[in-house]
């Protein structure tokens, strides 16, 4: 029995060392490590009941025999020698031994496995987030000698969720469906969702470029998906593919292809189109289309932000447009409908104009708008810093100024647009 107390007092003193600034500074300890197994009816190890005489002996055994391994050194109460220990404390000299002797891992080993597998993986990602994912969590584990919440507790579960961060890099232009990533990354159907799926939607909540996404979007914007993506646009286009073709011009009010046909297939925009138009809500999208859409535009519904799927749908579109061609893009006067400019600018094409997108719509459509929270106004604060939008600032500005947001959809109540 006292050897169950053994490894119960030394893991808690372990403990105690792992939480000390003396670990996490990688310091010499100045003061003691020590636990006070009685002190005027106070104790830090719970199991030390001096009323109960059994239980009591064993533990003072416990401490003596770890006294003559020099694992601990102690002190008796004063007036109580020989019957109640005081305080125990971890003799530093010989830490690796006490871990030894609990078969634990010391932590700081434990630490410099996750700081190397962090690297690692560091080595292989190339997506902005995942690459700032992995240097913050980094920097915040191998300076604090702290997992802390950047990453899970349980080894296999940080293991696996950095496999996940790695496999999805690989997926390049590739859409995959959630159980087949499942099953490709780890062997298993549900395992994705089981251990990983939760804490990877966290980190891409924070590191992608997005704020109000559903779940299904954020994973989309990686290549995963539950379902197939949908390419939707109305305007003069073909897919040829080896042996046939497939025309859409005359679908009057736009058409579908699955992600997987448009990537068997070459895509073909008639010389005669004039203008693109890409609109971020699909009821704008069907409503432009009905109302204002003219024989030389190519609309193209462009939902939240693309996952590389849509990124090489867009980037095929931009490839075979004429030169003369302009492309527009409407999204929500918001962070996200900003963003998302911003980025088609920065990876699709660099002199997209906005639509519908300035601080004149908002006047416009003021008792629509919706108010926007302090934290919310500090990621429009950060639209200020990016060079794609110069052109934007004053709406930028303005919404910040009002605190406000405006969803595209308000402006279907205007029937003259």
């Amino acid at each position: 029995m006292s050897e169950r107390y053994r490894y119960q007092l030394i893991a808690a003193l372990l403990d105690k060392y792992e939480r000390s600034s003396y670990f996490s500074e990688r310091k010499q300890p100045s003061r003691r490590i020590m636990l006070n197994l009685y002190d005027s009816g106070q104790t830090d190890f719970p199991q030390y009941d001096i009323e109960q005489f059994e239980k009591r002996t064993m533990i003072n055994n416990a401490v003596l025999s770890l006294n003559e391994e020099q694992l601990v050194s102690y002190q008796w109460m004063r007036g109580e020698e020989h019957h109640i220990i005081a305080k125990v404390w971890l003799n530093i000299e010989n830490i690796s031994s006490a871990y030894a002797l609990i078969c634990r891992k010391p932590k700081g080993d434990e630490i410099d496995d996750v700081c190397l597998e962090l690297l690692a993986a560091m080595e292989i990602v190339q997506s902005d987030w995942a690459k700032q994912f992995l240097a913050d969590a980094y920097e915040a584990i191998s300076s604090r000698r702290s997992i802390g919440k950047r990453l899970p507790a349980d080894k296999k579960e940080r293991t696996d969720l950095i496999h996940a961060i790695c496999f999805v890099e690989q997926l390049g232009t590739v859409e995959i469906l959630e159980r087949v990533f499942s099953i490709q990354c780890f062997g298993d159907s549900k395992r994705f969702e089981k251990t990983v799926k939760t804490r990877l939607l966290g980190i891409l909540s924070k590191y992608l470029d997005s704020v109000d996404e559903s779940e299904d979007g954020l994973l989309r914007q990686v290549g995963i998906s539950k379902y197939p993506e949908q390419m939707e646009f109305c305007g003069h286009v073909k897919i040829i593919f080896d042996n046939e073709s497939v025309d859409f011009s005359p679908l009057t009010f736009g058409g579908t292809v699955s992600i997987t046909d448009f990537q068997r297939g070459h895509l073909n925009v008639s010389p005669e189109i004039k203008s693109v138009i890409s609109i971020e809500n699909r009821a704008n999208y069907i409503d432009y289309i009905y109302k204002q859409k003219s024989d030389h535009e190519l609309v193209v519904f462009h939902g939240g932000h693309f996952s590389p799927a849509k990124r090489k749908f867009l980037q095929s579109i931009a490839n075979n447009i004429p030169n003369t061609c302009t492309w527009y893009h409407w999204s929500d006067i918001d962070y996200g409908g900003f963003s998302m400019l911003a980025r088609l600018r920065r990876e699709i094409k660099n002199n997209v104009i906005s639509y519908r997108m300035n601080k004149s719509e908002l006047i416009k459509y003021s008792s629509l708008t919706a108010s926007v929270t302090p934290k919310y106004l500090e990621k429009l604060g950060t639209l200020r810093l990016r060079e794609e939008l110069d052109d934007c600032q004053s709406c930028i500005d303005y919404m910040i100024e009002k605190r406000i947001k405006l969803e595209q959809e308000a402006m279907l109540t205007d029937q003259s647009s």
